[in-house]
């Protein structure tokens, strides 16, 4: 399917630091959805606004070959989940491990808001990978969940 171009009634500074990568992924999320086979599912959820993402992994020797996730929180989350799932997707599980870690360390420097909301994907991905481990460990259990520490409703 092709896409469109984007188009937006937004002022030039409105925009100004908002990447056209961030707007093709805002307007075309990629990976989103549920994935019948996921070895792994996670949830980050924030208990203040009830806004949640769930992360599916899929793995094959190592390698995150599928990777999926889903979202009811709002617009920062889903361009998040669909960066996220896009960098990862095909690497190996370790390194997307890592690639989580970075990606949480650099929101430092995001507005407290998006940091908040696009943890609810990083705290989902490291939920899926306890999931994953678990069930290989025999622990039954449909998917792990992990609370955000702060909250996608930024007091002002």
């Amino acid at each position: 399917m092709a896409k469109k171009e984007i188009k937006t009634d937004l002022k030039d500074e409105e925009i100004r630091d908002i990447s056209e990568e961030v707007l093709d992924h805002m307007m075309y999320p990629r990976n989103y959805g549920e994935m019948a086979e996921a070895q792994g599912v996670g949830m980050g959820a924030d208990t203040k606004t009830a806004e949640f993402a769930m992360v599916y992994i899929h793995t094959v020797d190592g390698i995150l070959n599928a990777i999926t996730f889903g979202a009811n929180a709002c617009q920062d989350t889903v361009v998040a989940g669909s960066l996220f799932t896009e960098m990862v997707k095909g690497d190996t599980l370790e390194n997307a491990k890592k690639a989580s870690q970075l990606m949480d360390e650099k929101l430092e420097s995001a507005p407290k808001k998006q940091q908040a909301c696009s943890r609810l994907i990083l705290r989902a991905f490291d939920a899926a990978v306890i999931n994953r481990e678990n069930r290989l460990n025999n622990i039954k259990e449909d998917m792990h969940k992990i609370n955000v520490k702060e909250s996608c409703e930024i007091e002002e």
